[in-house]
C-alpha cells in the first residue's frame, strides 16, 4: 500500500465517523514490510518476506470506549471499500455499547508543534540486495563456528532479520502524524561440546541502520560464550558479592519497570506506591525512561495515543522522582485526587494492532556508570558473576521475592577461576536494586530494556 492509498483509506474512515453522532473518534494504520532469513551450515535453511498492515479504531461515545481493528485489506478491494470501512466502524460502536462509562477516557489533542525529528530511519534497507542479507545470516553461523572449530559443534538460529514500518495516527481533536521506523537484527545461538559436555552461549545485535551491525563480532561473542561455559562447577552455598552482566541485570530491570507504571501505582499493585521523594534505592542508581533515546528499540517521536515522547527521570541517585503516564491514568490520578497537574508522560504503547493502546515503558533503562567492566571483576575479591538466570517468569513482581537457577563464573581477586553452574540465587527484587554497589559504564539495550553491568551486594547463593 502506498501513501496516497493509505491517506485515502484514512480519509474514508473518518468521513464515516464524522457522520456518527460520537464525541470523538481516533485511526491508527500502519504497515510494513518484514525479512527474515536463517542460516543452517552454510545453507539457506528459511527466508520468510511478509508484508502485514492493519487498522485499529478507537470512539468516545457517552464516556464509553469501543475498538475494532482489521488486518485484512480484502475489506478494501475495488467495489467494497466503503462497506469494509463501515463494517469496522459498526464494529467499534457496538463495543463501545457494551463498555461502562468512564469520564478519564479522551483522545490527545492536536500537537501544537513537531515532535523530535529522530535518526531511527535507514533510507538505504529497502534497497540492500537479498543477497547481502542472507550472507549476513552465513556470516554470523561461519564467525561463531571459527572461535573453536573442535569445540563448536553446532550453529543454531544464525538469523538476519529487519522491518520497515510507517505508522499513522489521526484523531478527531485534528490530530494527524505519520513517522517511519527500520529495524535490523542478528542472533545466533552456538553450541560448545567437550568430554561429553555441552554448552550454549547466545548474542545478538539491533540497530535502526544494517550498517551499524557488526556481524562477525556477534558471531564469536555467542561462540566465546558458549566455550567458557564448559568445565562448571559448583561452589560452596554463602551469601556473595553477585556481579550481574548487563543481559542478566537488563532481565531483572524489566522485573522492575511495572512498579513504576502509574496504573499499578494507583491500583496498590506497586511497593512504589507513596514512594516520591524517598530515597528507596541503591544511590548508586538512576532509572530513566527515554521514548527519545534511538539506542533502544521503543523509540518514536510520540508515543501510542499522539503524546509526544520525552525522558522522564523515575529514579535520580536513588530517590524515586516519577512514574509513568498515559492520558488515561494522567486523568485517573487527577480525578481521584482533585488536582490537575499530572499529564502523561508519552508511555502509551500499542504491542498489537489487535488491542488498544495501554500503558508501558518506552525505553527503560540504568543510567551508565564510571566503571568499566574490566574493573568491576578486578575489584570483585570473591564472589559471582552470573552470566545466565532461569525462572525469571516466577518472580512475584509485587512482593519481589526470587530464587532462581543460575551460572556463571567464580571470581577470586580479580580472576576468574573456573564457570559455575547448577547454584541458585535468593533474595529480592526491590532489595537487590538498594544492595547495587557499583554500576558498570556498558551500557546495553535488550529490545527497549537497558543495563550496563551491576556489581550487588550479599545475595543468597545456594550451591553445594
Amino acid at each position: 500500500m502506498n501513501t496516497k492509498d493509505a491517506d485515502k483509506i484514512i480519509d474514508q474512515t473518518s468521513d464515516l465517523l464524522r457522520r456518527r453522532t460520537i464525541d470523538g473518534y481516533e485511526i491508527f494504520l500502519e504497515e510494513s514490510s518484514h525479512f527474515e532469513v536463517e542460516s543452517k551450515e552454510g545453507k539457506v535453511d528459511t527466508l520468510q518476506a511478509s508484508q502485514p498492515w492493519g487498522m485499529a479504531l478507537r470512539v468516545l461515545h457517552q464516556g464509553r470506549t469501543g475498538f475494532s481493528y482489521t488486518t485484512s485489506s480484502s475489506v478494501f478491494s475495488s467495489g467494497s471499500a466503503v462497506k469494509g470501512l463501515e463494517r469496522i466502524v459498526e464494529d467499534a460502536m457496538a463495543s463501545a455499547e457494551v463498555t461502562s462509562p468512564d469520564p478519564c477516557f479522551d483522545f490527545a489533542h492536536a500537537l501544537r508543534e513537531l515532535p523530535h525529528v529522530l535518526p531511527i530511519v535507514d533510507e538505504t534497507l529497502a534497497g540492500v540486495s537479498e543477497k547481502r542479507k542472507i550472507e549476513n545470516a552465513r556470516l554470523l553461523e561461519e564467525a561463531a563456528r571459527s572461535v573453536d572449530t573442535g569445540r563448536i559443534k553446532k550453529v543454531r538460529k544464525a538469523s538476519y532479520q529487519e522491518s520497515i514500518s510507517r505508522a499513522t495516527l489521526v484523531n478527531s481533536n485534528g490530530l494527524r502524524f505519520s513517522y517511519d521506523v527500520t529495524f535490523a537484527s542478528v542472533s545466533v545461538m552456538a553450541i560448545a561440546e567437550e568430554s561429553g559436555e555441552s554448552e550454549m552461549g547466545w548474542d545478538f545485535d539491533f540497530s535502526h541502520f544494517i550498517d551499524k551491525i557488526d556481524v562477525n563480532k556477534v558471531g564469536r561473542e555467542a561462540g566465546r560464550r558458549a566455550l567458557e561455559r564448559l568445565g562448571g562447577k559448583r561452589i560452596a552455598s554463602g551469601v556473595y558479592p553477585v556481579l550481574l552482566e548487563n543481559p542478566i541485570a537488563s532481565e531483572f530491570l524489566s522485573l522492575l519497570a511495572h512498579s513504576f507504571l502509574s496504573e499499578q501505582v494507583q491500583k496498590g499493585k506497586s511497593v512504589l506506591d507513596g514512594k516520591k521523594g524517598v530515597n528507596f534505592f541503591s544511590p548508586h542508581l538512576s532509572i530513566i525512561d527515554d521514548g527519545l533515546m534511538t539506542e533502544g528499540a521503543a523509540a518514536s517521536p510520540v508515543d501510542g495515543e499522539g503524546t509526544p515522547s520525552q525522558r522522564t527521570p523515575l529514579v535520580v541517585k536513588g530517590v524515586v522522582r516519577e512514574y509513568l503516564y498515559d492520558r488515561f491514568w494522567a486523568n485517573r490520578e487527577n480525578i481521584c485526587s482533585g488536582a490537575s497537574g499530572v499529564g502523561s508522560t508519552g508511555n502509551s504503547r500499542r504491542h498489537s494492532i489487535k488491542s488498544p493502546p495501554g500503558l508501558g515503558t518506552s525505553n527503560f533503562f540504568i543510567e551508565p556508570g564510571k566503571v568499566s567492566f574490566a574493573s568491576l571483576i578486578n575489584n570483585l575479591e570473591q564472589g559471582v558473576m552470573i552470566q545466565e538466570v532461569m525462572g525469571l517468569h516466577t518472580v512475584d513482581p509485587i512482593s519481589g521475592d526470587f530464587s532462581l537457577g543460575c551460572s556463571g563464573q567464580w571470581i577470586e581477586k580479580g580472576e576468574r577461576v573456573h564457570p559455575v553452574k547448577s547454584i541458585a540465587i535468593a533474595g529480592n527484587l526491590y532489595q537487590l536494586f538498594q544492595k547495587v554497589a557499583e554500576v558498570g559504564d556498558d551500557l546495553r539495550f535488550f529490545g527497549k530494556i537497558g543495563s550496563p553491568s551491576l556489581l550487588v551486594d550479599g545475595l543468597e547463593v545456594s550451591g553445594n
